[in-house]
């Protein structure tokens, strides 16, 4: 029985390395423009992580969602504190990061989903453009599903 709850939380533990991995692509940074902030690093975390979400819902895997967001916000908060974030503003900042998260998951779950436009809005702002490669790139995420 362990060895089965421990089976899927190692498959917990790789969607979310991949999450990372994929979310810190210096290509992002560089050739895409994606601000190297706190907030860029967080929505290249929530455009990967949507597609995992996506999957979880359709296979109404409910409790390994939980376990990703928990992995999720336990590295968000961790890395506030590392930058010198103090005591009394983490939960502040911590409630603000999941409501835009969950705001994001949702905008990103619906079936007419433009995630290209979802994504330059709350990247680059109304007005902001992203360049072609980026939009091509952001259709790779959610054609391959995960």
């Amino acid at each position: 029985m362990f060895s089965i709850f421990k089976a899927k939380n190692n498959e917990v533990v790789r969607d979310y390395e991949a999450i990372l991995s994929a979310s810190r692509n210096e290509t992002l940074y560089t050739k895409y423009n994606v601000p190297d902030t706190p907030q860029g690093r967080f929505q290249m975390i929530a455009l990967h992580a949507a597609p995992y979400f996506g999957v979880y819902a359709d296979r109404k895997q409910g409790p390994r969602a939980q376990k990703l967001f928990d992995m999720i916000f336990r590295d968000i908060e961790l890395s506030f504190r590392e930058i010198g974030v103090g005591d009394l503003a983490v939960p502040k900042k911590m409630k603000r990061y999941m409501q835009d998260f969950n705001g994001l998951m949702q905008l990103h779950a619906a079936a007419d989903a433009d995630h290209v436009d979802i994504t330059r809005r709350n990247v680059f702002g109304e007005e902001g453009e992203l360049p072609s490669d980026f939009e091509i790139y952001i259709k790779g995420i959610f054609d391959h599903g995960h």
